[in-house]
């Protein structure tokens, strides 16, 4: 009977204990949200600057998911867009922005391969891989060897699902121009 009260007594003190660290987690959240999102706001307009210089970016609305933005200058004029898209990998949703203008590929930049597997898909985050991709003006073919076609890109070694959740993510980012470009049109 004693030895009951004693495991009674410890789980009510372990409930009360993890009730309080989630409630403390979840009001830090709530208490720093306008601060977090400003952090993150910067973070993204950091990486879409280093795509396309421009003095503003305007979010754009576009179905789905993804994400868009207009890149302007200081007299309004659009410089491009900017598109988060992704495509699942080998281990999970490989997640790139796209940089897009006047139909080409500007850039691109990994946002998120950290799922995929170390050593190996994940090496789709290097700058070797992603620059393959700036002057495509169609969707990416990937291919094991040495690009010798318009639109090829080289798959990183051992990691073809990655390197095509990456082109995937990019033909997508293509389309997504298409139909923001003939809307505003």
């Amino acid at each position: 009977m004693k030895h009951s009260k004693v495991i009674f007594s410890d789980t009510l003190c372990l409930f009360i204990i993890c009730l309080v660290v989630t409630f403390a987690v979840a009001g830090t959240r709530a208490a720093f949200k306008d601060r977090i999102a400003k952090q993150e706001w910067t973070q993204t307009q950091s990486v879409m600057s280093e795509l396309i210089e421009a003095d503003e970016f305007e979010e754009v609305k576009v179905p789905g998911e993804n994400q868009a933005f207009k890149a302007l200058d200081t007299a309004g004029d659009t410089l491009g867009y900017l598109f988060v898209t992704k495509a699942y990998g080998y281990g999970s949703d490989v997640s790139v922005m796209s940089a897009i203008s006047e139909g080409e590929v500007v850039g691109i930049d990994i946002l998120d391969a950290s799922n995929e597997t170390p050593g190996l898909g994940q090496n789709v985050t290097k700058k070797e891989f992603a620059d393959q991709f700036a002057g495509l003006v169609g969707a990416p073919e990937v291919v094991k060897n040495t690009p010798s076609g318009e639109n090829q890109v080289e798959a990183v070694t051992g990691a073809t699902k990655s390197s095509n959740a990456v082109a995937k993510s990019v033909e997508e980012a293509l389309a997504l121009f298409e139909q923001v470009t003939a809307s505003e049109n």
